[in-house]
């Protein structure tokens, strides 16, 4: 008997061995969802999109106050002024700054980019902020709580590095010995404006090469001790005037200040995806094809932020009920789902944005087609600006208009 049970165990050893290396088989690296022994392969096609509503419309959204950059500029009409906060500093009364020491008294900030509309060098002007404030409501920030410190404007010459590029601002000895401020009592609060028609980007604390301040003093006591001040802001953040992009029916803008979206409607044609010997699929057959892939392919009319060296990030979101397509409006963030963010980089004279749980989604039938609205995942936190070539609009040139890539496998049984 005992012979006999082990002579069962070991056939049962070897047919689950067996069933293992069966089932091993069914994976290819190629062919994630298909199988070795059968000819099923991921299927790819790219065509032309049936649009039948899209349009522009404002995005929503606020500054939580631990951006990575620290926005400035008087750009397209928009101010944006960026304020940080030193605390630490001597008390007042207690030290003095030589004259010797100018040279040796000085913001320090990186910046990441600049531009100027003219092509001129970009000025800097420095004030002192006389009002307490959070980094998250700068809004309440008032102009007239503002005291200009630079008699004259810091010009920026140099090019910028997109790894980072320091600058180093004058700032009087007066402003620094008479730093307090009765209406903002946790330390001094520095906030910098441009001139017209013209931005730049600093990196600011959150990502460690935030705003420093540096200066040597001496003490008020008879030996006149020299000490040296020099630390990061302990809080920064940035004001963007308040704007509302337009609702335009004709054009495709995705922009980050003030921040523009866009919302397209295109059904989907079915007929598209075909098994291997190119039968069309059937309902139950869609609901079991895998979506390997699929996004949309844009063309690029207009780019005057993005180049090879500076990413994009852009997110398609699934409509969550119908709208009436016909007549434009504001989307709000309650009526759409979250996809998948696609960052890349323009190269050539398109983008592509990731919409791969969203035909997954419409073929499988949990969820309703009822439309996508693409947004900038970088609303507020810089000036970037992308116009994309309109469907509607009869300037396009046909091998511009949208198209939809896809790469499915058709399921096996």
């Amino acid at each position: 008997m005992k012979s006999i049970h082990l002579q069962k165990m070991r056939l049962l050893i070897i047919a689950t061995l067996f069933l293992a290396i069966m089932l091993g088989g069914c994976i290819n690296g190629h062919n994630p969802t298909g199988n070795n022994w059968s000819n099923v392969r991921p299927i790819s096609f790219t065509t032309p999109m049936d649009i039948v509503a899209g349009y522009s419309f404002p995005g929503s959204g606020s500054l939580k106050g631990t951006e990575t950059s620290l926005v400035c500029g008087n750009y397209n009409d928009l101010e944006s002024v960026a304020f940080m906060r030193f605390t630490g500093l001597p008390s007042v009364g207690t030290f003095h700054i030589p004259e010797a020491y100018q040279d040796s008294t000085y913001l320090n900030l990186v910046l990441t980019r600049k531009f100027s509309e003219s092509r001129n060098p970009v000025e800097i002007m420095i004030y002192k902020l006389n009002q307490s404030w959070a980094a998250d409501s700068t809004n309440l920030i008032l102009d007239s709580n503002l005291t200009l410190i630079t008699p004259q404007s810091y010009t920026i010459i140099d090019s910028i590095s997109s790894s980072g590029t320091q600058i180093k601002i004058p700032i009087p000895i007066e402003a620094l010995e008479q730093w307090n401020s009765d209406a903002d009592t946790l330390g001094l609060t520095l906030a910098i404006k441009t001139g017209e028609d013209s931005y730049i980007e600093i990196k600011s604390l959150e990502s460690g090469s935030g705003p420093k301040l540096r200066f040597l003093y001496r003490t008020n006591e008879e030996e006149q001790t020299e000490k040296k001040y020099e630390q990061y802001c302990t809080q920064d953040s940035y004001r963007i005037d308040e704007a509302t992009a337009p609702i335009l029916t004709n054009q495709w803008i995705l922009s980050n200040i003030p921040s523009s979206r866009i919302f397209l409607y295109f059904p989907l044609d079915y007929s598209l995806f075909q098994d291997t010997e190119g039968n069309l699929l059937n309902e139950i057959q869609l609901k079991r094809m895998t979506i390997n892939h699929a996004e949309l392919i844009f063309y690029v009319k207009e780019n005057p932020y993005y180049d090879t060296s500076t990413q994009y990030s852009i997110r398609a979101d699934r409509l969550n009920d119908s709208l009436d397509i016909n007549t434009a409006i504001a989307i709000s963030d309650d009526q759409v789902a979250s996809g998948i963010t696609t960052q890349s980089y323009i190269r050539g004279d398109s983008l592509t944005v990731n919409i791969t749980p969203l035909i997954q989604a419409y073929t499988s039938g949990d969820k309703e087609n009822y439309g996508i609205v693409i947004r900038s995942m970088q609303e507020l936190k810089n000036y970037g600006k992308i116009e994309l070539w309109h469907f509607n609009d009869n300037s396009t040139p046909p091998e511009k208009q949208p198209k939809l890539r896809i790469t499915y496998t058709p399921p096996f049984l």
